[in-house]
């Protein structure tokens, strides 16, 4: 257990050489004088509360700044006032997005496409392998790699749209599409 004289001997000669610069530094984030009052309270408590330890550190008072700005960030977090979005104005449940329902056209699409062209989208896209990896696989440059993967990517993307016709608008690339039949 903290010494407790040790930590009001210590406390009595850097507490007040302090204290009216945190309380300062509090005032200015957040603009009320009691409440900057009340986390000097909260900030002393904390500093006491670590009395075995806080004479002895490096830098107290970088110690003290640090935890009045965790005490700025906890008050923050717990003003934040949370409004219920009414039903009216929640989304009604709609069919499927258009891009996650191109899901369902992607497979067969790839399909469609030369069988080196869907393989790399398949490794550098789909799998998500590293594409130095793969151009070290097919003994390419990773520039290479790159320009060969757009060409792919270039084709899937023509395909997607004459074989799903897909369709764009002003909000997205894709707006909807027909399944494939």
């Amino acid at each position: 257990m903290p010494d407790i004289n040790t930590f009001n001997h210590c406390m009595a000669s850097f507490w007040p050489q302090h204290q009216a610069g945190l309380y300062h530094f509090l005032l200015a984030k957040t603009a009320d004088p009691d409440k900057a009052a009340d986390l000097l309270q909260e900030l002393f408590l904390k500093a006491r509360a670590n009395a075995g330890t806080f004479c002895e550190m490096d830098y107290p008072l970088a110690w003290l700044y640090r935890a009045a700005r965790n005490l700025l960030i906890d008050e923050h977090r717990q003003a934040k006032t949370f409004v219920e979005v009414p039903e009216s104005l929640t989304p009604e449940p709609s069919l499927a997005e258009p891009v996650s329902s191109l899901a369902q056209c992607l497979p067969e699409t790839l399909q469609s496409l030369p069988a080196g062209e869907a393989w790399l989208i398949e490794q550098c896209d789909i799998y998500r392998r590293p594409q130095q990896d793969v151009a070290d696989e097919l003994k390419l440059t990773l520039t290479a790699l790159k320009s060969r993967l757009l060409r792919a990517r270039s084709s899937l993307k023509q395909k997607l749209i004459d074989l799903c016709e897909i369709e764009a608008d002003e909000h997205s690339p894709v707006c909807c599409h027909k399944k494939m039949h």
